[in-house]
């Protein structure tokens, strides 16, 4: 089952990274094969892999499994296009994220088995085989089964969910930095299951920083650029051009030079790829006068169109973060204060147009939270409608005044939150306590209660999107494993149950972080803390508290 990716800009073998070079076609990763995706830092090989997936959504690459596109699109019963993801696609692969034992949800490491073959309907037997193969890949045996993962260390909770990669029948493996926290032994044995995976006709894409290990095992090698564009080459090819990682915006590992100039001096590639024999053969060949590889022709200067997926770092920095973060703050409490103050339609439409006036000069990113909006909404709209419903007085079953009051009462706080939900994004964390801080200190120290009041709100600010990226992390996490496609209520409840488990302990975990983080600070036990002036007052943020006042008094006196 050929795995085609179809939307990605290609720079051909031999071309330094032109604009005029880059190509768009056709992808094709064959069964049987090992192919490793590198790149530097945050250039979106994860991102690249979601989308591969089928757990992120992207208008410009095409992704399918043989035959089976990953996504198809369904009109609903009121005649509504939309992109669904395909079942038979999704079966087609078993995918590993970074951190793949904070998936675990399960009590026993049978369950957890069990889970992730259940999409596939295999018969007892069946399943038992797998399982048993599976825990062997590991080096485990099958007293393995009713172990508790939540009492396992960490490095056994990483085996108990690469034993979950290895236990479906799917045609490809998807692999996530899968050596992170795993030892010497752990590497050798993951290495060689893969290559007994491929051997055995499955394909195998996977992303590793650790490219001294990963190479060992490609038959090919995707490079992916800084602006989002990717070469497709052989591991022999880059071995013959390991400038194409400076291409890249990589450095190239010493190992790689080394191994670069052994290949020149007539060492056959395949004894290079093997440690071994290369560290043998080259105590036999380097003299103290062989000139390490320098690259022929150094990048110098990189290619800075946007990459083919937007990432949130790439969105633009908010006109908020010109001014200082009190008056930002000031100015959206009085502007919510206005809005609930609000008792008419007529109100509540004005401030409705503000917050989108305030919402779009701002650049108030709210796509982040687009999840979160909606569930809100729709939350306020099936109170209203539950509220009109129920016998009257009059007669009938429903009311719709009771139902219109339910709806402003409901609308005033979420246009508040609509408000508020860009701001941590807009003004960081940091800033504000910074600010927050010289306020305290304009007075006078910074008393204790001042210290922990600013503390605990930066906090929340802080966390608040990270909450919100590890739920729809874990969400993405749980569509890979169960194989969900369906938007039906059941299948939204067991997500829920799937999700949430590992975000509860993905919580506990942090706040263990970031109270030994706090600890080491000496949180708590230095009442005085360094002052350190960053932020000042200026007239612009005295004319953006003026106009949250003005708005504030005019729709007070509207009322």
């Amino acid at each position: 089952m050929t795995l085609h990716i179809v939307g990605l800009k290609q720079v051909p073998s031999g071309v330094h990274n032109q604009m005029a070079a880059v190509q768009e076609k056709e992808l094709r990763l064959e069964q049987g094969s090992i192919t490793i995706l590198i790149g530097a830092n945050g250039v979106g090989k994860t991102r690249l892999m979601e989308t591969i997936a089928g757990l992120t959504k992207s208008e410009d690459v095409t992704v399918s499994y043989g035959v089976n596109s990953l996504w198809t699109e369904r009109r609903s019963r009121l005649g509504r296009k939309s992109a669904v993801r395909n079942r038979q696609a999704m079966l087609s692969y078993s995918y590993s994220c970074q951190s793949p034992e904070e998936q675990l949800f399960a009590r026993t490491v049978r369950e957890e088995l069990h889970y992730v073959m259940r999409p596939y309907h295999l018969d007892d037997a069946e399943r038992d085989r797998r399982a048993s193969a599976a825990l062997a890949a590991v080096g485990w045996d099958e007293t393995w089964l009713e172990r508790d993962p939540y009492f396992m260390s960490g490095g056994e909770r990483r085996r108990t969910a690469l034993a979950c990669l290895f236990a479906p029948p799917s045609s490809w493996l998807l692999l996530d930095e899968p050596t992170a926290g795993l030892d010497a032994a752990g590497h050798e044995q993951l290495g060689e299951q893969l290559k007994q995976q491929a051997a055995a006709g499955k394909g195998v894409l996977l992303i590793s920083h650790e490219s001294d290990w990963a190479l060992q095992l490609a038959t090919a090698v995707i490079i992916m650029h800084t602006d989002g564009s990717v070469q497709h080459c052989s591991r022999d090819e880059l071995l013959v051009n390991p400038h194409w990682l400076e291409h890249a915006g990589m450095e190239i590992p010493a190992w790689l030079r080394v191994a670069h100039q052994l290949a020149c001096l007539g060492v056959p590639h395949m004894q290079v790829w093997q440690p071994a024999a290369l560290a043998q053969e080259a105590a036999l060949i380097v003299k103290s006068n062989v000139k390490i590889l320098r690259p022929s022709k150094p990048l110098t200067e990189r290619d800075n169109r946007a990459p083919f997926l937007l990432r949130d770092s790439d969105s633009p920095p908010s006109p908020l973060s010109l001014f200082d973060p009190r008056s930002v703050w000031l100015t959206y409490i009085l502007i919510s204060a206005a809005i609930l103050f609000q008792s008419t339609w007529s109100g509540l439409g004005a401030m409705a147009l503000v917050v989108a006036a305030a919402i779009h000069l701002g650049k108030i990113p709210l796509r982040r939270w687009r999840s979160a909006i909606i569930a809100l909404t729709v939350f306020t709209f099936s109170v209203a409608l539950i509220a009109g419903l129920g016998p009257q007085e009059g007669g009938g079953f429903w009311s719709t005044d009771a139902a219109l009051v339910s709806l402003q009462s409901l609308l005033r706080p979420l246009l508040a939150m609509l408000l508020g939900f860009g701001l941590p994004l807009a003004v960081t964390p940091l800033r504000l306590r910074r600010s927050l801080e010289q306020l305290f200190g304009a007075i006078g120290k910074v008393p204790l209660w001042g210290t922990k009041l600013i503390l605990t709100i930066t906090l929340l600010l802080r966390f608040i999107p990270v909450l919100l990226s590890e739920w729809e992390r874990f969400a993405r996490i749980a569509i890979a494993r169960g194989k969900e496609t369906e938007r039906a209520a059941r299948g939204s409840l067991k997500r829920l149950k799937e999700t949430s488990i590992p975000f509860m302990l993905a919580l506990f975990r942090l706040g263990e972080q970031v109270s030994d983080a706090l600890e080491s600070r000496g949180v708590g036990k230095e009442r005085q803390p360094t002052l350190l002036i960053t932020e000042r007052w200026k007239s612009r943020d005295t004319v953006l508290a003026a106009a949250g006042a003005a708005i504030l008094v005019i729709f007070w006196m509207w009322q």
